[in-house]
């Protein structure tokens, strides 16, 4: 067996995935490219008892001067060598630190404003097809475009976990109360990589704040709606019967005003 062979005795877990064996030198390489998480990501070799943090292992993250020189050959030839997940679009992005996936202004587009605009175009086509579709199709087709956004709203909620560094499994997160707040949090405020480096940027902060407080202000209506139920159940019907009074008060004083208008 050859010695750089032998050498290759490191096993890697990145986002889920294992590889391996590499060389203490591949590892040091991929943490000068910022492949390689000191805190996510976990390494192995023979005769240890479990996976330790990638951060754990003593001189890994030291800077080291061969790790710089290849670093720079690779970036000057343009050939990334990603041994962790391969040569592709979204490993040669998280090198040069854009993390892949949906930002945020894709994730609140396609959740929020683009069903509303599908279906404001699906109310407006639809009168246009009748006569030349069948009734029979004509009903059943909103549920058949339906899953266009929906579709689309999944896929770029995926990519918004993975922008901000977390598994796609969080995605189930969305429909657990109280947790679910935290989630919509995150995916609608945080900016790329929030996982990792655990700081807001300025817009961050600013949805934060929105969020938080749109949040707070319905929890207080809500507070207000069930005390005063409490107080008395009828008083929506008695605040409903006051107004229709007021109504019929006010049509009564100018009743001679809206039938001169009649004419």
């Amino acid at each position: 067996m050859e010695e750089n062979d032998a050498a290759k005795e490191w096993f890697v877990t990145h986002e889920d995935k294992q590889f391996g064996p590499v060389s203490i030198d591949d590892l040091k390489f991929e943490v000068e490219r910022g492949e390689l998480n000191p805190r996510l990501d976990r390494l192995w070799k023979s005769g240890m008892e479990d996976w330790i943090p990638a951060g754990e292992l003593e001189g890994l993250f030291e800077k080291n001067d061969e790790a710089k020189a290849a670093e720079e050959a690779k970036e000057a030839t343009g050939n990334f060598s990603g041994y962790v997940s391969g040569d592709t679009q979204e490993d040669i992005e998280r090198a040069k630190g854009k993390p892949p996936g949906a930002g945020r202004w894709a994730f609140f587009f396609f959740t929020y404003i683009f069903p509303v605009l599908w279906g404001v175009g699906i109310g407006l086509g639809l009168p246009l097809l009748e006569g030349k579709l069948s009734a029979d199709i004509l009903n059943y087709l909103p549920l058949v475009l339906l899953f266009v956004p929906i579709s689309l709203m999944i896929a770029v909620t995926l990519q918004r976990f993975q922008n901000l560094g977390m598994s796609r499994m969080w995605f189930l997160g969305m429909f657990v109360p109280i947790l679910s707040l935290w989630v919509y949090y995150r995916t609608l405020a945080c900016p790329p990589g929030y996982a990792e480096h655990k700081k807001l940027d300025v817009l961050g902060w600013i949805l934060a704040i929105i969020y938080w407080l749109g949040i707070l202000i319905f929890m207080a209506a809500f507070a207000f709606m069930v005390n005063m139920l409490m107080k008395d159940p009828k008083a929506f019907e008695k605040f409903g019967a006051d107004d229709k009074q007021k109504l019929e008060e006010f049509m009564e004083k100018n009743r001679g005003f809206f039938e001169k208008f009649q004419k």
